[in-house]
This record gives structure tokens, C-alpha cells and sequence, in this order.
């Protein structure tokens, strides 16, 4: 007999599969402009084969917006789109910069004039939503093109919004600004200048606090030759090891991508009894990725024995980053995304194991894991999984064997030839992306990314932690504002803070 009460209480398996399928933000009709006043809003021209007019009278380059409040196959609005609408959009800098283009919003709604003119300038079959179009002044030719939102709502998307613009406009990308740096941070080349000037900058990170304390923290990590300034550091750190914040602060500022001096003292305060210095020591170890054995032995044993999984995940996405060259690491991962408690406690070892690219073992080892996993089965499969079959096929894209394409489109979609369910065309079409990115194809693991970041923001939403789906925000407190040069970690996906409501 059915259970009524757990039937009402379980989360519609539509919406659960739709959400992991749709969140690629496919469209198949025509499109329009909307139009919104200016002032302090961005001015939204009221049709594409206008405003090509407009732009060539101007010369002005133009800058189109695809942007649907629904996409196929869901009721809820495509929170992408809307973030972009509702904040980003709305925010000043954009809005300042969006007077230097002829800008179009389109939607699903209207004018084949529109989609015409994008045909012609050979943007044809489905459009996807949110993607953003720079098209040159005269009109003839498509400057850049960047399709899906995978930016959140918040700073990351407003600069990243605004890198494209400055791009299509031909300006040279800057360094973003680093906080951390100084003017005059330079150290003097001769021995006693320099041992004086690392003294003076520890007094300031001793006296110091917040943004001036950061940036002493920052000199002497950019700085440092052969340990000098690392050392300076954790001797003031030994003298006032009491001080939390100051730890944090000494650990953030030395997660840089291959200061290695820093990985060994780092790696001893995973031992830290303060979890904000733990999680923050794990994060830093991955931003400075030392193979060393006894770093990737303190990593095995913090990621392991950590009781907070977000914790623990930030532990084994470092051990990947580490020791992408190393089959214990990889056997590790493999066995932990497997044998997790919960898809969230999953997060970690798949997130590290995209680390090993064009690893062939790593990617038969993923493949076993998906087939474990399985495909779903029938019209009321519950929620188990669904979670973790996206992100272990992004893992799988991520690694980019080019035999994984046979396994996806043999074993995963050809599963699924005999289900007769409404959500198969939508997953099938995520696995034929998976595959085309398991061969190299970059546009394909953006959809990928895309799709997956959409789907884990839906878990947290819907609050799926009954069926093992408990998500946390994956850029968080030890995560977010770090400034490092131009590493930039796997997986680090913001997601709103309100579920996207």
C-alpha cells in the first residue's frame, strides 16, 4: 500500500530530474528585445535589427543579452537569468560601462527580425539562455560570445560581466586588483637591506589589522626567497599562536600557487583545534598544490578524520590538487567518492579528482563509479543520487579521456533506451554534452559546468538533505575574497545564499 504521508513529503522526481537536464537553459522559438528607460538602469533597445543600425551610425559595439525567465520543462524561474536580471544587470559599473554599447535584452517571446539577424551572423538551432553576444559595430561580425552563467549573482559575476565587455571593446585584460600587494612592496636585493626589510614588514603584520595587516602578509608571501619570509611568519606566528585571526590571516595570505615553502608549516595547522584555521590551512594547500609526501600524508589523515564534511571535502580537493601525479591519492579519491555518507560528503573526492587530467586510470576509475551509480530506472526513481550522477559525469568531463565519450554514449545513454520516462530526452542531451567534453570540446564543458552548478543551487534550494543531497554554498567562508594570482581552483561554484529565490 502507498505511503501518503512520505509520497507528500517527497520532493516531485520531475522537478528533481528536470532541474540536473534543464538547468542548460535550452530554448527552440524565436526571440525579442525589451526595452527599459534609461537612467540608472542599463538602456535596452527595443528590437536587434534597430539597434545594428543604431550601433553602425554610432559605432558603437553591441552587446546582446539572451536572457529567458523560464526555460524548457520547468515552472520556477531559470535562477541564472534571473540573477543576472534582478542584480547584475542593476549594478552601477554595469550599467556606467553600458553606455560605451547599443545593448539588447532577448526573449523567448516574438520577432523573427531578431533571430534572423543572429542566423545571419551564424547563431543557429536552439538558443540558450543566459548567454551574452558582442557583436562589432558594422554589425557583420561576432566579437566574443559566451554562453551560460556559471558566475553566481554576486561580485565574481559583476567582474566577470564586466571583463567581457572591456574585452569586446578591445581593451587589454588587467591583473584584478590585489589587495595584497603593494606600491612599494618590493624587498631590496642585498642581504642586510632585505633581513631588515622582512623584520620591518613582520612588525606591521604585528601591528597591524584587517587590509594593512593583508598586505604586509601579502609582501612577504610574494617576496620570499627560498623560505626567508615564510619562516619570519610563522616565527611570529609561534610567539602569539593563541591568536586565531592572525593565523587565518598568515594562512590565507600564503595560499599561493607554488610557494612551496609555505606547505609544510600550512600543513601543520591542519592540526589547528580552531576549524576556521583548519578549513582555511586545507584551502591554502590547494591554491599552493606541493606534491610533497609529507603534505599529501597530514592531507590524507586531516580529510579522513575531519567530522565536518564541508572540512573534509576542502581536505581531499587539496589532496587532488597535490597529488594529481600519484596513484595512492587517486586510488584514495576514487574509494571516497564512492564510499561517501552523503552525496555532499562526495563533493570533495570528485571535485579532487578532476585534478587529473587526461589521467586514463582516474577515468576508467569514475566510469566504474557511474555505472555503480547507475541510470535512472523509471518514472518515480526518488531523489537518491541524482546529485552526485551530475557531479561524477562532470568529474568525468573534467578529466577528459577521450575514450570516457564511448563509455558515456554506450553505457549511460544507451541505459537508457528502453526507459520511458518524460526526462530522458533532457538527460540524454547532458550526457551527449558530457561525452563531446570528454573529447576536448570546450563549449560542451561549459554546458556541463553549467548544468551541474544549476543543479547542486536546486538541491539547496529544495532542501534535498532526506535523500543524502545536503548541499552547502561551495564558495564559503574559507573560500571566498583570496587573492593568489592565476590559480584558480576546480570547482569553485557560488551559488546564491538565498537558493536563488
Amino acid at each position: 500500500m502507498r505511503n501518503d504521508a512520505a509520497m507528500k513529503d517527497r520532493p516531485p522526481y520531475r522537478t528533481i530530474c528536470f532541474s540536473l537536464v534543464l538547468c542548460l537553459g535550452l530554448w527552440s522559438g524565436s526571440v525579442r528585445a525589451e526595452e527599459t528607460p534609461t537612467g540608472d538602469t542599463i538602456s535596452w533597445q527595443s528590437d536587434l535589427p534597430s539597434a545594428l543600425a543604431r550601433a553602425k551610425e554610432t559605432q558603437r559595439v553591441v552587446m546582446v543579452c539572451v536572457n529567458a525567465k523560464y526555460v524548457q520543462g520547468r515552472t520556477d524561474e531559470e535562477p541564472a537569468a534571473k540573477g543576472l536580471r534582478e542584480v547584475v544587470y542593476l549594478d552601477s559599473r554595469v550599467v556606467k560601462k553600458s553606455r560605451e554599447f547599443i545593448c539588447v535584452l532577448l526573449t523567448p517571446d516574438g520577432s523573427s527580425g531578431d533571430y534572423g539577424e543572429l542566423r545571419a551572423l551564424g547563431v543557429d538551432g536552439k538558443l540558450v539562455s543566459p548567454q551574452h553576444i558582442f557583436i562589432n559595430a558594422e554589425g557583420d561580425r561576432i566579437l566574443h560570445r559566451s554562453r551560460y552563467w556559471s558566475h553566481g549573482r554576486g561580485e565574481q559575476a559583476v567582474e566577470a560581466l564586466l571583463a567581457m565587455m572591456a574585452k569586446a571593446l578591445g581593451v587589454p585584460e588587467k591583473e584584478p586588483e590585489d589587495p595584497l600587494a603593494s606600491d612599494s612592496g618590493a624587498a631590496p636585493q642585498d642581504e642586510a637591506g632585505r633581513a631588515e626589510w622582512i623584520a620591518r614588514t613582520v612588525q606591521q603584520v604585528q601591528d597591524g589589522g584587517g587590509k594593512a595587516r593583508d598586505a604586509a602578509i601579502g609582501r612577504l608571501a610574494t617576496n620570499d626567497r627560498g623560505g626567508d619570509c615564510v619562516e619570519a611568519l610563522f616565527t611570529l606566528l609561534d610567539e602569539h599562536r593563541r591568536e586565531t585571526d592572525l593565523a587565518v590571516a598568515i594562512v590565507r595570505g600564503l595560499g599561493r600557487d607554488g610557494l612551496a615553502p609555505a606547505a609544510l608549516p600550512v600543513a601543520a595547522l591542519l592540526r589547528h583545534k580552531a576549524p576556521l584555521v583548519r578549513g582555511n590551512a586545507a584551502v591554502s594547500l590547494e591554491y599552493i598544490g606541493c606534491p610533497d609526501a609529507k603534505v599529501l600524508a597530514a592531507l590524507r589523515k586531516f580529510a579522513d578524520k575531519e567530522k565536518d564534511p564541508a572540512l573534509a571535502n576542502h581536505g581531499f580537493r587539496a589532496l587532488g590538487r597535490c597529488g594529481s601525479q600519484e596513484a595512492k591519492v587517486r586510488a584514495l579519491l576514487l574509494k571516497k567518492a564512492g564510499s561517501a555518507k552523503s552525496e555532499f560528503a562526495s563533493y570533495g573526492p570528485c571535485i579532487g579528482l578532476a585534478y587529473f587530467k587526461g589521467d586514463k586510470k582516474a577515468a576508467r576509475g569514475v566510469e566504474k563509479l557511474l555505472k555503480k551509480i547507475g541510470v535512472p530506472g523509471s518514472r518515480r526513481g526518488g531523489g537518491g543520487n541524482v546529485v552526485k550522477r551530475g557531479l561524477v559525469s562532470w568529474t568525468l568531463a573534467s578529466i577528459g579521456d577521450p575514450k570516457s565519450a564511448t563509455f558515456v554514449r554506450v553505457d549511460l545513454m544507451g541505459g537508457l533506451k528502453h526507459v520511458k520516462a518524460f526526462w530522458v530526452d533532457g538527460l540524454i542531451g547532458f550526457w551527449e554534452r558530457t561525452a563531446l567534453a570528454c573529447e576536448g570540446d570546450e563549449e560542451a564543458m561549459a554546458a556541463v559546468e553549467a548544468a551541474v552548478v544549476g543543479f547542486v543551487q536546486y538541491s539547496k534550494r529544495m532542501d534535498l538533505g532526506r535523500y543524502g543531497a545536503e548541499t552547502r554554498n561551495l564558495m564559503d567562508e574559507f573560500r571566498k575574497d583570496r587573492t593568489s594570482g592565476d590559480f584558480r581552483p576546480t570547482g569553485d561554484y557560488l551559488l546564491d545564499d538565498d537558493g536563488g529565490k
